[in-house]
């Protein structure tokens, strides 16, 4: 086993988790620049959304080929310059004087956000010492949530402030030191790697049946999520009466326990012996918790403490759910791996909300949270499936 100073870790970890906060932030600091954005350039809603679904489709179509180059070539190359095509596509929309600007700008974004994943964990299952492997995974997820949970905030102040477009240029332009401090430090990011010889093809990893379940997991994982996060804070009141208000501290207490859960899940994963397990548990209880917020009248405190816990249940998950692809994945495919599964996540949250919003508009609340809660018992089938998919071919060796 390998041994790294873990001071050298901590930098390691330092420079990633900084790359994926500002990928997060990136793609949320748009959404609440929307109704300036309309006023001054007239373009509707349905327009403005546009641009957000491109941003995240050109993401998702471009972490597998990335991936493939990431564990050809090696990540850090990959990860500065996507921080820099993030930070420079931002900037691109404070400036974009019309519609198709806003889109070609999306689009570079986009592609600089699709280097983040597959480079990340190529960097981290290369560069730290495995016995913190589940805490690298812990503080790289919760930065993520980091990044959402500031852009509304702090996109909405600097509006204030600023404008729309000096919004987006300041926080753009706030990308390029971190871009700098990367690049000066990218001799520590060493991304896992294989002769060329020695690694399986593309097609016989992606194409596996271990890959390909945990791709369905992280798929179902990010439906029923997406679906308590989308609907809770308009269903809440028309399935318990409580305030609008209330909804909203619930969907903040989901998000807040979702992190703390996380960093939580970094050491339970490091110490645990069965990371199956693990996902089971947390994802049945959170499963259950959200059968209750659907089902069984509550007033406001328990509506916020179900949701909260449910959160931080679902929390404890990330980092068992990234150790298990990371034990899945052959050496030297950890970037095209991470960079396919990965894919699932935004594909889970596309595919939810409409149908779901179906029932929401049939006067049906209740079976929103219902069907959430059986996505998220369905992803365990897969999980608990996908491992012993990969330990069957290593045990036949």
């Amino acid at each position: 086993m390998r041994t790294a100073p873990p001071k050298r870790d901590a930098a390691v970890i330092a420079l990633i988790a900084v790359a994926h906060l500002l990928s997060h932030f990136y793609i949320l600091c748009i959404p609440p620049m929307f109704p300036m954005i309309r006023a001054e350039l007239g373009l509707s809603y349905a327009a403005l959304g546009t641009i957000t679904a491109v941003l995240s489709a050109v993401t998702a179509l471009g972490q597998t080929p990335i991936g493939v180059s990431v564990d050809r070539r090696g990540a850090a190359p990959w990860l500065i310059g996507g921080t820099a095509l993030m930070a420079l596509g931002t900037v691109g929309l404070g400036f974009a004087p019309g519609w198709w600007a806003l889109l070609l700008a999306a689009i570079v974004s986009g592609m600089g956000n699709a280097t983040i994943h597959p480079c990340d964990y190529a960097i981290l299952a290369g560069s730290i010492d495995q016995r913190r492997m589940g805490r690298a995974f812990s503080l790289h997820t919760a930065a993520g949530y980091a990044g959402f949970a500031a852009a509304p905030p702090l996109m909405i102040a600097l509006e204030a402030w600023l404008g729309w477009r000096g919004a987006l240029i300041a926080v753009g332009l706030a990308g390029l030191p971190c871009t700098v401090a990367i690049a000066v430090f990218a001799g520590i990011l060493r991304s896992e790697s294989k002769r060329r010889h020695e690694a399986a093809s593309t097609r016989a990893v992606l194409g596996s049946r271990a890959i390909l379940l945990l791709f369905a997991f992280m798929t179902l994982l990010a439906m029923g999520a997406s679906g308590v996060q989308t609907f809770m804070i308009a269903a809440m009141p028309l399935i318990h009466g409580v305030s609008v208000a209330a909804a909203a501290a619930a969907l903040t207490g989901w998000l807040i326990a979702s992190t703390l859960g996380t960093l939580a899940g970094g050491w339970i994963a490091d110490r645990s012996r069965n990371l199956v397990a693990v996902v089971a548990v947390m994802m049945f209880s959170c499963a259950g918790l959200v059968v209750l917020l659907g089902l069984v009248p509550m007033g406001e405190v328990l509506v916020i403490a179900a949701a909260s816990l449910a959160g931080f249940c679902l929390g404890v998950v990330m980092p068992s759910r990234d150790l298990l692809v990371r034990q899945a994945a052959p050496v030297g495919t950890t970037g095209r791996v991470f960079g396919f599964v990965s894919a699932g996540l935004p594909l889970g949250g596309a595919l939810a909300p409409a149908p779901l919003g179906l029932l929401m508009d049939f006067g049906a609340p209740a079976a929103v949270f219902l069907v959430s809660a059986a996505l998220l018992a369905g992803a365990v089938l897969t999980a608990g499936s996908a491992r012993a998919a990969s330990v069957a071919p290593a045990a036949a060796e």
